[in-house]
């Protein structure tokens, strides 16, 4: 038993490892079936709970799991992505940016009947989901896309490679601001391997911003702080949950970065007449997926009421869990997972990756409730068409997906808060009885 205390956080870190290149492995030959899916994935967040089971991790141990940590992002880079198609999206609009100048105003399918595409780039465009839409990524994305494009055209082994610069960054940073213990909480996250390494999303260059913000602001650094805020809200406008941050802080200096990044970024793509807006005018309109909060607004008010509604109650709900730390945990990490969170449960989208934005505030300030959510969203990957019900849409969920989601949060949540602080209770007990007898 001492032998295994001893080794249990290298043999928990292998177990990581050995599961994604299992399921890298099964992803050369697409598709993966639903059940190595969730298998695979429950495998490797027990061998993460597993890691993090005890207080102190040995010298070795800590070597060890960075080196697995790497190695499975390696693996990542040469799978195909699991049950996504972002990818293609993202290498068009960087090959769209250099050809044209501007990736926006276009949609997709206009370039159908374009014959001097390759066919690579047929390919990719083939794969592209909604392709009437116009993009809605934001400039931040499109120059990190166009750089990709750049470096190799049609290359999704490029992009991915581009992500991993962004996630073995943010890695470094959740280290330097919490510890190494910290960074490796970030680092072993399945949720992050998954989604970064293997699916290709592009929410880590946006999550590495706002730390990379928090972090400049607490060297006093305030206006590089709001450059990289306004980079980070070029991104997606995730990166608001860091706000908060910078109030009793240089916020005119935070302001004026911010500013001056956004426009930046934006001018050039207005002169050309388009940005990102009108596929995100699309988007904010008709898209739902995956949504709790939301589905309930909507049964009971109709759609458009709901997602104005849904808004309102996430955006107060957030609010007041920022009030709460401004007026009586400031000086701490802002818990900026949970104001994410909070600012999801009402949304008509809740991808998986959106939690990227999330991760690393939960490995600086280990909470509960954020460690419940991450393992259970995934779930959100079993649609009608990855488990073949051919009588509903690809991307519609089974009526059991949802509540499997909620229950699988809610008893990983009570196990950590009820039932594994009884046993070590019980064990103390047993040990302090032994010592008196």
């Amino acid at each position: 038993m001492k032998l295994f205390a001893t080794y249990r956080g290298a043999v928990a870190s292998t177990l990581i490892l050995t599961t994604f290149a299992m399921l890298a492995w099964l992803a050369q030959s697409p598709p993966v079936h639903a059940l190595s899916f969730v298998m695979s994935l429950g495998l490797a967040w027990l061998a993460y709970a597993l890691f993090f089971a005890g207080q102190e991790l040995s010298p070795f141990t800590l070597r060890w799991a960075t080196a697995c940590a790497i190695a499975v992002r390696v693996a990542g880079i040469w799978s195909h992505p699991v049950y996504e198609d972002d990818w293609a999206r993202y290498l068009w609009d960087g090959f769209r940016f250099l050809a044209d100048g501007t990736p926006y105003g276009t949609p997709p399918l206009s370039y159908v009947d374009d014959a001097s595409l390759t066919p690579a780039w047929r390919a990719i465009l083939a794969q592209i989901n909604n392709p009437e839409i116009p993009t809605i990524y934001a400039p931040s994305l499109q120059y990190v896309f166009a750089a990709s494009a750049w470096i190799a055209p049609a290359s999704l082994t490029a992009l991915k490679s581009l992500f991993l610069v962004f996630d073995l960054g943010l890695w470094a940073l959740v280290a330097r601001l919490g510890g190494y213990r910290a960074g490796l909480r970030y680092a072993l996250c399945p949720l992050v391997i998954f989604e970064i390494s293997f699916n290709a999303h592009a929410d880590v260059v946006g999550a590495f911003l706002t730390v990379a913000s928090f972090a400049l602001l607490g060297k006093g650094r305030s206006i590089k702080s709001g450059l990289a805020f306004g980079l980070a809200l070029a991104c997606k406008p995730f990166a608001i949950i860091i706000a908060p941050s910078f109030v009793r802080s240089r916020w005119c200096l935070v302001s004026l970065g911010a500013g001056a990044a956004l426009a930046a970024l934006y001018a050039p793509f207005i002169l050309k007449g388009a940005t990102e807006q009108a596929g995100l005018q699309y988007f904010a309109q008709w898209f739902e997926f995956n949504s709790f909060g939301f589905a309930v607004l909507k049964e009971a008010c109709g759609d458009p009421a709901a997602r104005i509604l849904g808004l309102a109650l996430g955006c107060g709900l957030s609010g007041a869990l920022v009030l709460r730390w401004l007026l009586k945990e400031r000086g701490t990490f802002p818990p900026a997972d949970t104001w994410l969170i909070a600012l999801l449960l009402f949304a008509p989208v809740i991808n998986p990756w959106y939690l990227l934005w999330a991760v690393p505030w939960a490995s600086l300030r280990p909470n509960p409730l954020s460690w419940s959510i991450f393992p259970a969203i995934s779930l959100a990957y079993l649609t009608a068409g990855v488990i073949g019900i051919a009588d509903r849409g690809f991307y519609d969920h089974p009526a059991w997906v949802r509540p499997l989601e909620v229950f699988t949060a809610a008893a990983i949540y009570l196990s950590a808060v009820w039932a594994v602080p009884l046993v070590r209770t019980m064990r103390s007990g047993k040990t302090e009885l032994r010592s008196q007898l």
